[in-house]
C-alpha cells in the first residue's frame, strides 16, 4: 500500500486585483512531498514561495486548487495543522519577554506547557545561553533559531520553513542545517524548506521544486536534477591552442587560466589524448559536477528565454 504523502498540492493557484492590475502570482502548482524528506522550494524573490506557502497553511484562500496535508485537505480539515510546524516571512515575538518567556506562552496558548521540553529545544537551537535575555536584545539570527525552536513546540510531524536561516552566519548556518536534517533522518519528521540561499539546499534537501514567475518549471531528486552535469577543468600550456583543440569536440570557455569543458569524467582520457597529440602540455584535469546554484540559474535564464 502506498503511504499518504506528507504534502499533496493540485493545481494550486492564487491571483491578485482584477481587470489590468490582475497578477497570477501562483499558477497551477502540482507537488507531492513524500513523508520523512527534507524537501527545498526554490525560486527567486517574487516567484511565487511565500504565498504557496502561505495556501498550504490557510493563511489566504487560492484562487483553485487545493492543499492536503497526510490526506486531509487543509480547508475543510483545519485540525490537521496541529501536525504542522511553521516559520513565514521570519519570526515575531513579544520583545519585552525573554526567549523563554515567549515559548512559555506560546506553550500555554495551546495548552501544552512543558517546561522540559521548552529547555530542550532552547539548547537545541543554540539559545540556551540567552533564554534568558529579552527578545529586544535578539540579533535577526537569534529571533530565527527562536522561531525554529517555536514552530518544534508541539513536536509536529511536518516543519514548513521559509528562510529559516536568514540573518545567520556561516556556523549558525551550518548548525541549524544538520539540525534540520536530524530531524528527518532521526526523528522521521518532513521539512518542507523555502529558502535562496542555494549551496545550503543543495547540502540539505533530498528533493527540490523550482519555481519561477508562479509556476514549476523543474521537480525532482536533487542528485537526479544534478546528473549528467559534470564538466572538466582543464589546466594546459598553450591555453588558446588547447581551446582550439578542444572545440572542435566539446563546448569550452576560458577564464585565462583554466578551460570549462562541457565534458563527462569518461571523456577525460579522450581529452588529454587529444591534447597531447597536438602539443599541448597538460597540468590537471579535474571532473567537477555543476552546483544546484549553477543549475537554478540556468534554469531560471532558460525560462526568461522562452518567455521573450
Amino acid at each position: 500500500m502506498t503511504e499518504t504523502p506528507a504534502i499533496r498540492i493540485d493545481n494550486l493557484s492564487k491571483t491578485f486585483g482584477r481587470r489590468r492590475k490582475r497578477i497570477e502570482a501562483v499558477k497551477r502548482v502540482t507537488l507531492e512531498i513524500p513523508v520523512g524528506q527534507v524537501y527545498g522550494f526554490l525560486g527567486p524573490n517574487g516567484a511565487g514561495k511565500t504565498t504557496t506557502i502561505r495556501m498550504m497553511l490557510d493563511l489566504i484562500r487560492p484562487t483553485e486548487g487545493d492543499v492536503r496535508i497526510f490526506g486531509r485537505h487543509v480547508r475543510r480539515e483545519h485540525d490537521v495543522l496541529r501536525r504542522v510546524g511553521a516559520i513565514v516571512e521570519g519570526a515575531t515575538f513579544y520583545n519585552f519577554l525573554s526567549g523563554r518567556r515567549n515559548l512559555e506562552v506560546l506553550a500555554r496558548t495551546a495548552n501544552d506547557l512543558n517546561p522540559k521540553r521548552v529547555d530542550a529545544l532552547l539548547e537545541q537551537v543554540g539559545l540556551a545561553h540567552r533564554a534568558g535575555q529579552r527578545v529586544k536584545g535578539y540579533s535577526t539570527g537569534m529571533k530565527q533559531r527562536l522561531g525554529l525552536a517555536a514552530a518544534l513546540l508541539s513536536d509536529p510531524d511536518l516543519l514548513i520553513l521559509d528562510e529559516p536561516t536568514n540573518g545567520l552566519d556561516p556556523e549558525g548556518m551550518h548548525e541549524i542545517r544538520q539540525f534540520i536534517r536530524s530531524l528527518a533522518d532521526d526523528h522521521g519528521k518532513t521539512i518542507f524548506l523555502s529558502s535562496h540561499l542555494l549551496g545550503e539546499v543543495e547540502q540539505v534537501c533530498d528533493r527540490v521544486a523550482i519555481i519561477n514567475l508562479g509556476e514549476i518549471v523543474r521537480e525532482g531528486m536533487v542528485s537526479d536534477l544534478l546528473e549528467g552535469k559534470a564538466r572538466l577543468r582543464v589546466e594546459a600550456s598553450p591555453l588558446d591552442r588547447a581551446a582550439a583543440v578542444l572545440g572542435e569536440y566539446w563546448a569550452v570557455s576560458s577564464n585565462g587560466q583554466w578551460l570549462t569543458i562541457d565534458a563527462t569524467r569518461e571523456d577525460a582520457p579522450h581529452l588529454v589524448r587529444r591534447l597531447v597529440e597536438q602539443g599541448v602540455d597538460v597540468y590537471q584535469v579535474v571532473s567537477q559536477r555543476q552546483s544546484l546554484e549553477e543549475f537554478f540559474l540556468s534554469v531560471v535564464r532558460e525560462e526568461a528565454g522562452r518567455r521573450d
